[in-house]
């Protein structure tokens, strides 16, 4: 599903990504841990095409971002089948819940307006929103912004989703319902690679650790060994 070989990022005269090779299978949920500093949020941009990189290549499905100049299209065609969630979700503030979720679908895959609202409200549906569709950002609280974003990733059908540290603006009562919601998507079959500090939240969801320090993986394998080893 996700391929990434010899991935190396520099920011001037520091490296950042050392080499990283990796594989994602098809439904495997991941976390990415590791001290701060160590690459883990660059190396989740660098999947998506939303940071250039300096040497290696990320092949996602049949497409393929490469060192050097990132392909424009390929791009484009990686976002529709890799969603990412941000830290801090970057809602679009002027419209609704429902609204930001048909944004996407309508302007990037052309879908007719009435197609995308019916599928926006059983993803909303999904992910147990659908009693704030006409909530603006401002209204909602943490948790149900990030619930909306998530809805919103899910509207351009990915196979994998990308997540930033979701655990960190939430208050912990509300961790649990991420884990279930999470949990729901991945026996749906899609692919999750999670960049987290939170390591009970990394035990409760995911069945791989990918450990990062100072740019390079060293440890991978199941949570209860890595997470055991690994300082925050």
């Amino acid at each position: 599903m996700i391929d990434v070989v010899h991935l190396t990022k520099r920011f001037g005269d520091r490296t950042v990504l050392d080499d990283l090779t990796l594989h994602f299978d098809n439904g495997e949920v991941a976390s990415v841990v590791g001290p701060s500093g160590g690459g883990k949020s660059t190396f989740l941009r660098c999947l998506n095409g939303l940071e250039t990189f300096d040497l290696g290549s990320v092949q996602i499905g049949p497409d393929k971002l490469e060192a050097g100049g990132l392909s424009h299209a390929a791009i484009a065609r990686i976002r529709q089948r890799v969603g990412f969630v941000f830290q801090q979700w970057h809602l679009f503030a002027h419209q609704t819940a429902l609204e930001n979720v048909i944004e996407a679908p309508i302007h990037v895959k052309k879908v007719a307006r009435a197609t995308a609202i019916e599928k926006a409200k059983a993803l909303l549906a999904k992910v147990e929103m659908s009693h704030r569709e006409h909530a603006y950002p401002r209204e909602l609280s943490g948790g149900e912004q990030q619930r909306v974003a998530i809805a919103r990733a899910l509207a351009m059908e990915p196979d994998a989703l990308l997540m930033d540290e979701p655990t960190s603006a939430l208050d912990p009562s509300r961790v649990g319902d991420l884990v279930a919601l999470l949990g729901r998507l991945a026996k749906e079959g899609l692919t999750l690679v999670i960049v987290t500090h939170d390591y009970d939240f990394a035990r409760a969801v995911c069945t791989r650790s990918v450990a990062l320090e100072s740019g390079k993986v060293v440890r991978d394998g199941k949570p209860s060994d890595v997470l055991a080893e690994t300082p925050l």
